[in-house]
């Protein structure tokens, strides 16, 4: 098959979406498809990250991305002229099989290929959960013909079909996000710098105010305060970085290490974390918890509706359900006390990856899909795995 996967989110920018559209790119590229990947055009600077070793798919690349506030993130739309009559025109030379748009009705890119596609299966993938749309109840009917272009509809998780059907009414597939265990494994190297006896306690994420890094640090800090053998290893950026550093004393400093951003060395900070910590506040999945449990770490998050699909309190790890910094502190302290309970739940966290979320079986499930809305035959064995929403069989 010819697929064409269109996001605003890609490389150089870092995030969940641009890690699920990379490797599903590389995944359905070593399964024998053409893929390209298309996406904003965004002037690379010095903070920006690129991708580890070569890729066979394509990347092409329209108009400009430039950054908004939505969601309590900072979101991407790409803008340019006549960028709609330039990909109409690509789609018209490529002749893809497939389009399949990410975060499809979001500004600009993913609408306007919809609207242009010309294939004969176009597929979209929410990635999101969110309280309220207010462009989907100003605009129920453009949004409702929007979805109606797509043949086939996939959602990372069932929080965004609780979110998407408070204004749709649609089926939805579920197939997960993924993760790469022999990229994000318990084998990576242990960063040298952070192997000194301490245990540390590793939070990843953009700085936005829904992943929860001031409660992090303010749950640190009562850490600290109890169990001084410790320290905190920050890695994401984002324009809140001089408001976060303020955050932290001069006693703290020194057990608190900002990163800055990391792509392709992130294996290796798991690898050298004892715990990982999540106190995001809205979330519809959860990357890095794949990440940080098929690393073989134990998981230590927010008891929101995306994280619960992920994980299972006391196996993985703990959910938290109070917001405040001093239910994270007790969570924490519980496992920084506690070696033979980090090592269960961090084990349990690397099968349950290995079973259910790797990239060859979400992959493969994608493809299932394609070849179902193009008339193909389903392979019993793929039908035959697990839905993610299922509850989870791991003991």
């Amino acid at each position: 098959m010819k697929i064409a996967l269109v996001s605003e989110y890609y490389y150089p920018l870092l995030g969940g979406i641009t890690e699920h559209v990379h490797n599903l790119a590389l995944s359905l590229d070593k399964r024998g498809h053409d893929v390209t990947v298309v996406t904003h055009n965004l002037k690379p600077r010095k903070h920006h990250h690129y991708p580890d070793g070569p890729v066979n798919f394509s990347v092409v690349r329209f108009g400009k991305g430039i950054p908004i506030y939505s969601n309590g993130s900072i979101a991407r739309i790409t803008v340019g002229k006549r960028l709609g009559s330039t990909l109409q025109k690509f789609f018209q030379q490529e002749k893809f099989d497939v389009i399949h748009a990410h975060s499809p009705l979001t500004p600009i890119l993913p609408v306007i290929a919809l609207r242009k596609s010309n294939a004969p299966v176009t597929v979209g993938t929410f990635h999101t959960y969110f309280d309220r749309s207010r462009g989907y109840a100003m605009l129920p009917k453009k949004s409702a013909a929007h979805m109606d272009k797509m043949d086939g509809k996939i959602v990372v998780s069932e929080a965004c079909i609780e979110a998407l059907s408070r204004y749709f009414e649609t089926d939805y597939e579920v197939i997960p996000n993924g993760v790469d265990p022999d990229y994000f494994t318990p084998d990576a190297p242990v960063l040298p710098e952070f192997d000194d006896g301490k245990l540390n306690i590793l939070f990843v994420g953009r700085f936005d105010p829904r992943n929860g890094l001031r409660t992090m640090i303010d749950a640190f800090k009562i850490v600290k305060s109890r169990y001084s053998n410790c320290r905190l290893i920050v890695v994401g950026d984002g324009p809140l970085r001089p408001y976060y550093r303020s955050l932290v004393s001069k006693e703290l400093a020194p057990d608190i290490h900002f990163a800055g951003l990391v792509n392709g060395g992130r294996p290796s900070y798991y690898a050298s974390a004892d715990i990982y910590c999540s106190p995001c506040t809205k979330a519809s999945f959860g990357v890095v918890l794949l990440e940080a449990m098929a690393s073989g770490k134990p998981v230590v998050a927010s008891d929101i509706n995306g994280y619960r699909l992920v994980m299972q309190d006391g196996k993985q790890g703990i959910l938290v359900g109070e917001t405040g910094p001093a239910a994270f502190a007790e969570a924490l302290l519980r496992l920084l006390r506690d070696p033979e309970l980090r090592h269960r739940m961090g084990d349990h966290g690397r099968k349950t990856v290995l079973a259910k979320y790797s990239w060859d079986l979400v992959a493969e499930q994608v493809e299932q899909l394609y070849l179902k809305l193009l008339g193909g035959e389903i392979d019993e064995a793929v039908a035959a795995i697990p839905d993610p929403k299922m509850a989870f069989a791991l003991k």
